[in-house]
């Protein structure tokens, strides 16, 4: 994967066909495979890629989910700037018990256009005012379950993000930035951002913001039929039920899920680049799969 990482652009997006045909045939996967039990896939240098957990939330953990989900409704966003939040790419709720749309949440991050020299981290705008500390409390342990798997993922990368947030919290008390540092001292993920996701399909992409040593998390919850997430670069397709937890550099992985029908909440945690780099933690290698705590 790393030869495959050094032929990739800067900001591949992965929805150029062409362009991923290319890639395709330069490095064809050996075989296809398609995965329903907990699976750790390792590239041939002993890299670890992605880990899948399915039945990793369980019932209760859902229902809790589910229950706080009222508190951030409201905020969903649906538009015609880009495919992520494009009405077309939404469908409804067959019972109005989920509101199709997406929302970034972050105690601390670089607004869109503004991870240069010059500017600093910014709460996102769902988390101002009043509201915004009601958002974050009912975060607070789908941030410690992930916080928690990636602990075991990844321990190097877990360690410097545990320490990102200790700087941050530290820059914003000492700015006396008292909404990002309230925030902050209650956000309980190592990933500084959440993408809430409800009823939406996801054409073929890549996250080019993502490093691709790192881990994203996403997790899936509701009530519709089997889907399946196609790892299309890789060969390898996922059984992606209720419940389900994912844990890959989408940057490297070209990923790609359709689901036309039911109720389905995706929640995608991770941390840009630019935060790391804000505060000075230095990056992390690849995760090893004989460093892994097992």
């Amino acid at each position: 994967m790393v030869r495959y990482n050094d032929a990739l652009d800067k900001d591949e997006s992965g929805r150029s066909e062409t362009r991923e045909e290319n890639l395709f045939n330069r490095f064809p996967p050996e075989e296809e495979h398609f995965l329903t039990t907990p699976s750790v896939v390792i590239d041939s240098g002993g890299r670890i890629i992605v880990w899948y957990l399915p039945g990793a939330l369980t019932t209760m953990i859902m229902v809790c989910f589910f229950a706080h989900l009222h508190v951030i409704l409201s905020y969903l966003d649906v538009k015609i700037a880009q495919w992520r939040t494009h009405w077309s790419n939404f469908h409804a709720s067959p019972d109005g018990m989920v509101i199709p749309g997406c929302i970034n949440i972050s105690p601390a991050w670089f607004q869109q256009g503004r991870e240069v020299h010059g500017f600093s981290p910014e709460v996102s705008a769902a988390l101002k005012g009043d509201a915004g500390r009601n958002i974050t409390t009912s975060l607070q342990r789908s941030g410690i379950i992930v916080s928690a798997a990636l602990r075991v993922m990844h321990p190097d990368l877990y360690w410097a993000r545990m320490e990102t947030q200790v700087r941050l919290g530290k820059w914003a008390a000492r700015y006396e930035l008292d909404e990002m540092h309230y925030h902050l001292q209650r956000w309980t993920s190592v990933f500084n951002v959440v993408s809430i996701i409800c009823n939406r399909w996801s054409p073929p992409h890549r996250d080019p913001k993502c490093r691709p040593a790192a881990f994203d998390i996403m997790t899936t919850a509701g009530m519709y039929h089997p889907v399946v997430m196609d790892f299309m670069n890789l060969g390898i397709k996922f059984l992606y039920d209720s419940g389900s937890m994912l844990a890959s550099s989408c940057q490297l992985v070209r990923h790609y899920m359709n689901v036309e029908e039911g109720n389905r909440i995706v929640t995608a945690w991770y941390m840009r680049d630019s935060i790391h780099n804000f505060v000075g933690t230095p990056s992390t290698e690849y995760a090893k799969y004989d460093r892994v705590n097992m």
